[in-house]
């Protein structure tokens, strides 16, 4: 009887245990994930005038580089991150989001390697439009951290 009754406790230990890591992975992955919309929302602001600054000044151009690369880094972390369970659909969201994101930071690249930083075409893409549009997905984020 001993025997079953701590064959039992285990069990339940065991599986309780996997409920607080879900919880604890959860709570890291909102961590993360708020993060990243925080940068992207900064992002999305400040890009409009570090292009304004390059088009105007090619010695801004450095600035826009690395802010492109910092950004496309911090897109590929989190395309990288495994949600749980409770966030698959969010994240897929997001990832399709990025996508977009990370072939508007490919554009813009392009276009600076070949040396035609044009304001007009730059202004256009939808790096700003698909970094707004992630901030839709806060609210939901926020909502799964409670």
């Amino acid at each position: 009887m001993k025997k079953i009754i701590i064959l039992l406790l285990s069990l339940f230990l065991i599986s309780g245990c996997g409920i607080l890591e879900e919880a604890n992975n959860s709570l890291t992955y909102v961590e993360e994930m708020t993060d990243y919309l925080n940068e992207a929302e900064q992002f999305a602001n400040e890009f409009p005038a570090l292009v304004e600054d390059a088009a105007a000044d090619s010695s801004a151009i450095p600035q826009l580089e690395d802010r492109l690369n910092v950004m496309k880094s911090e897109i590929e972390e989190i395309n990288e991150l495994t949600p749980p369970s409770l966030a698959e659909d969010l994240h897929t969201k997001v990832e399709n989001y990025n996508d977009k994101a990370l072939n508007g930071i490919e554009q813009v690249q392009a276009q600076i390697d070949k040396g035609e930083i044009q304001l007009n075409e730059l202004q256009n893409l939808e790096i700003v439009q698909t970094f707004n549009q992630l901030q839709q997905i806060k609210g939901n984020l926020e909502n799964l951290g409670q």
